[in-house]
């Protein structure tokens, strides 16, 4: 036994596998080439087009920057290009070099052929001999004869992999019970159970009280852009007092409730995962323990992660607690919260102990095999790690997780906070933003239909009063609004409707009644329903009401679409964490499912869910609309979505990659997307890319270039 909870306590350290960090980054938005020295023969000035600031070479001109990356391997550099008026051997180029520019080696160029003056192409490799070099210079050239040969370059970047890098202190035993807060956060590091730690000598039984905001706080506030830190009343930096019941098995500290905790707080509500337990030699008389916590938005979806802290005594006695909240997966709202406060243990036997038990137990025995995503070219010489992730695709500054899932293995990686490694990746909470459009809106009406065929075709007037009231509900179908046609909008162009004035009160209110009547009344008919496709939130809302008005109606006024229609039936068959027990619901009587955001998941279940699906749902969904949303009926492709290439169906997108993958004809490939930059590609090859991050990036071309080469998906 004692082996095996070190074993544990070992393996949650080498499990979180240092990932890439961003070592430059510049995409000139700022308006200014800071850093950046100008040489060569012709002109170097920023421009802008339509917006976008971008570094213009005309003839044979450089541009010449610097970065260090002392301490780091598997070094990535890359560039984006669009070039105009270039002739044969004549290219815009992206090298680099580690000797102070004795020696260059190119990372990729463009040419002739690719110089429509408008269109970036992006090019990218790994930078072998910079390696822990300091400086390593990058260079972007025009290689041109002529003043109108004309380069343009943008979202310049580079990232490594720490290598040998000290730990951090673990922090001081007196820093729990008398210490000062300090200046900036505690590296997570020192938060975590360390190569010396040893079987827990105590248990934990009981319910744990935290009052972070009676102590102290400390805050650093990195992107403030809808203004959530600006009223005084949201309270961001004294979050809400956190009660939990807590047992323990071996080393490892199980909370009662997982999902987000009801709390009465203008900004914040917890979220408890199961952490750990341990000894260190050096302090007799106290035992460590550590919890993931993060903290969601109340009436949204982002998630701050970030661990608490604290010593366990003898006869219930606890020091205060301290946390770090440190990463997120919010495009809007960043910050570093930090602080101590009051902590107090109640020791009393848990009801369920056993049966809370049981289940991590049975929760983590489900859980897809993982290995570190760096590792994937032992296995897969085809491709390398750096097509996941790719770090011209995603910055990796607002990366929080992401994998590849092949023959039955979770490659993952992510995890990577401003303050270190997280350490709990495993358990570490991710927000689902849109991507339950398909996860409770899709498969919920396909689950619907599967049990009472022809549901798909029920009238939204017939079962939403406040959309009833208005004639031009009366012919929308369920599966209309499932697909986002159903012809009331303002303007086609994604995104247009959705971030308008007119939605703000649908979003931010917090009662059903208020969300339903935005939604229903929002925009004016303008086409027939099932012909056009315009992006709404609000109709995927309007469509959980009507299933739920539905389902009630042949099940009892208690039925519920999200626990009877997804997690009864398709969640819990498949023993995904308990975490997904929960979606986001109005703050009312009617509880009602937010149905096209709100979910809240680890990464394992994101992979089970897309495998699930993948796969065909162990046959509880109905299967014309599942083979339709996962593009495997040729006659139903869907509507368009934005552009040719894209379609929206049944709550799924796809993507036609035949050109870019090099196919003789037309590859759809079925996915979904969230907000600020989710992505779950479901490749027709059985294979699975996902990335979870917060700066509004959706590619993944190189990703499915990666999976392609393992096993094609065309002919070519």
């Amino acid at each position: 036994m004692k082996q095996a909870v070190l074993t544990a306590l070992t393996g949650l350290l080498l499990a979180s596998a240092a990932q890439a960090e961003t070592l430059l980054s510049d995409d000139f938005q700022d308006g200014e080439a800071d850093g950046w020295l100008a040489r060569g023969q012709g002109d170097l000035r920023l421009t802008s087009y339509e917006g976008n600031v971008s570094m213009r070479l005309q003839n044979s001109a450089e541009g010449l920057t610097a970065f260090s990356a002392k301490g780091f391997s598997d070094i990535v550099i890359s560039a984006d290009f669009a070039a105009d008026s270039l002739e044969r051997g004549e290219a815009c180029i992206l090298d680099y070099s580690a000797d102070r520019g004795v020696s260059w080696t190119e990372i990729g160029r463009i040419g002739d052929g690719q110089d429509d003056a408008v269109t970036l192409h992006g090019v990218r490799g790994v930078a072998g001999a910079a390696a822990d070099a300091d400086p390593v210079y990058i260079r972007v050239r025009a290689a041109g004869n002529a003043p109108d040969d004309t380069c343009w370059t943008d979202n310049i970047r580079a990232a490594g992999t720490p290598v040998g890098g000290e730990t951090a202190d673990r922090i001081a035993t007196d820093a729990f019970l008398d210490g000062e807060l300090p200046d900036a956060p505690w590296p997570l590091s020192t938060l975590a159970p360390g190569g010396n730690a040893a079987e827990p000598s105590r248990r934990l039984e009981g319910t744990l009280t935290f009052q972070a905001g009676s102590g102290q706080t400390g805050y650093e506030i990195l992107n403030n852009e809808w203004g959530c830190a600006d009223d005084a009343g949201s309270n961001f930096d004294t979050p809400p007092t956190l009660s939990i019941v807590l047992t323990t098995d071996g080393s490892t500290l199980i909370p009662a409730w997982r999902g987000p905790v009801p709390v009465d707080h203008p900004q914040w509500e917890w979220i408890v995962e199961p952490g750990m337990l341990w000894d260190a030699p050096e302090e007799p008389g106290w035992t460590r323990a550590a919890l993931p916590v993060s903290l969601q938005e109340r009436n949204a979806n982002c998630i701050h992660n970030g661990v608490l802290t604290f010593l366990v005594g003898d006869d219930g006695a606890v020091s205060d607690g301290l946390f770090t909240i440190t990463g997120e997966t919010c495009a809007y709202f960043k910050l570093d919260l930090w602080g101590r406060g009051p902590l107090s243990l109640t020791p009393g036997a848990v009801e369920n102990a056993e049966s809370l038990r049981q289940s991590y137990r049975e929760e983590t025995a489900a859980r897809l095999p993982v290995h570190p995503i760096a590792q994937i070219s032992s296995e897969y010489p085809s491709v390398n790690a750096a097509d996941f992730g790719a770090i011209d695709e995603v910055d990796p500054a607002h990366m929080t997780a992401y994998g590849f899932i092949v023959d039955g293995v979770h490659w993952a990686g992510g995890c990577q906070t401003r303050h270190g490694t997280y350490p709990f990746c495993d358990v570490m909470d991710l927000p689902s933003y849109s991507l339950a459009k398909s996860m409770v809106g899709g498969l919920a009406l396909m689950r619907l239909e599967s049990l009472y065929p022809g549901a798909k075709d029920a009238l939204i007037g017939d079962h939403v009063a406040a959309c009833a009231a208005d004639p031009d509900w009366k012919d929308v179908t369920f599966e209309d609004a499932l697909d986002m046609a159903t012809g009331a909008f303002d303007e086609t162009g994604y995104n247009v409707d959705e971030s308008s004035e007119t939605l703000r009160p649908f979003f931010f209110s917090e009662d059903h009644q208020t969300k339903i009547e935005t939604a229903c009344g929002a925009f004016p008919r303008r086409a027939e329903p099932g012909t056009e496709w315009a992006y709404h939130t609000s109709d995927t809302y309007i469509l959980g009401a009507a299933m739920q008005d539905f389902l009630r109606g042949k099940q009892g006024k208690e039925a519920d679409i999200y626990r009877d229609l997804v997690l009864n039936p398709l969640w819990n068959r498949i023993d995904l964490s308990p975490v997904l027990d929960q979606t986001r619901r109005t703050y009312d009587q009617n509880a009602q499912p937010f149905t096209g955001w709100g979910l809240t998941l680890h990464r394992d279940d994101l992979a089970r869910i897309a495998r699930f699906i993948q796969t065909g749902a162990d046959g509880q969904l109905d299967p014309a609309m599942l083979d339709a949303a996962l593009q495997r009926d040729p006659g139903d492709r869907g509507l368009e979505a934005g552009e040719d290439v894209y379609r929206y169906n049944n709550g799924f997108w796809a993507w036609n990659a035949g050109d870019a993958l090099g196919c003789r004809g037309d590859l759809w490939i079925p996915f979904m997307s969230g907000f600020g930059g989710l992505s779950v590609a479901l490749f027709p090859n059985d294979t699975i890319y996902y990335y979870v991050s917060d700066g509004y990036d959706f590619a993944w071309r190189t990703a499915a270039e990666a999976a392609h080469a393992i096993r094609p998906m065309c002919e070519s």
